[in-house]
């Protein structure tokens, strides 16, 4: 062989090394440092995560009854029901149960006004809710047309004497009795009340047709 052939082996020699090392030189295949770390909001999988905590169940019954009555709104609703609950347990107290008896089914109707004028002694104290009370609807039913929807009901009251008049000096004159502080006390109640309403009439009203205690 010449030296002439020797050289030209010699180059593709070196071009064969240079290309081999051109490829074995790279970065080849998936190594630990080339990882890229999962973002916090996906799984590795690359579904996203839930970063608030998921919605409560809607509550059983609902879908159907505002397929029942396409005006039905849960939030409004709760509003309502617990201005009707503040309206009713103040009128109730001051003994004007006739100012809320649009709000009332007849028969809690009956029994609240009974009770109202069975009261042996005038009332003595003033009623306030000391914040809005809370309010959560617990439970959706029907019975035939009607739909019932039982609230419950978390407040906190105070109760404040009222000044009593008084005779002064013989005259015969009443005087308001003046008390620097009057007496407070306050007491916490939990109560379910239940509304009710046709569906036949979209536009009839929710009554109240049941009370009673809950847990705190």
């Amino acid at each position: 062989m010449n030296i002439a052939a020797l050289v030209i082996f010699a180059i593709v020699a070196v071009i064969i090394l240079v290309q081999l090392y051109s490829v074995l030189g790279r970065k080849v295949g998936f190594r630990v440092e080339d990882k890229v770390l999962a973002k916090p909001a996906e799984d590795m999988d690359g579904t996203l995560k839930l970063e608030r905590p998921a919605e409560a169940p809607r509550l059983p019954n609902l879908d159907l009854l505002k397929s029942r009555d396409i005006n039905f709104n849960e939030i409004n609703f709760v509003e309502k029901a617990r201005e009707a609950y503040e309206q009713i347990v103040q009128a109730y107290h001051r003994g004007e149960i006739d100012t809320v008896k649009d709000r009332l089914s007849e028969n809690v109707y009956v029994i609240f006004k009974q009770a109202v004028e069975n009261r042996s002694a005038p009332v003595t104290r003033r009623l306030n809710f000391v914040e809005a009370p809370k309010a959560d609807i617990d439970l959706i039913d029907f019975k035939d047309d009607t739909a019932q929807i039982r609230v419950r009901f978390l407040s906190e009251l105070m109760f404040e004497d009222i000044p009593q008049p008084v005779e002064a000096g013989g005259e015969g004159t009443a005087v308001p009795e003046v008390k620097e502080k009057p007496e407070k006390t306050y007491e916490r109640t939990a109560e379910f009340w239940t509304f009710q309403k046709s569906l036949r009439n979209p536009g009839s009203p929710w009554l109240l047709t049941h009370t009673m205690a809950a847990k705190a």
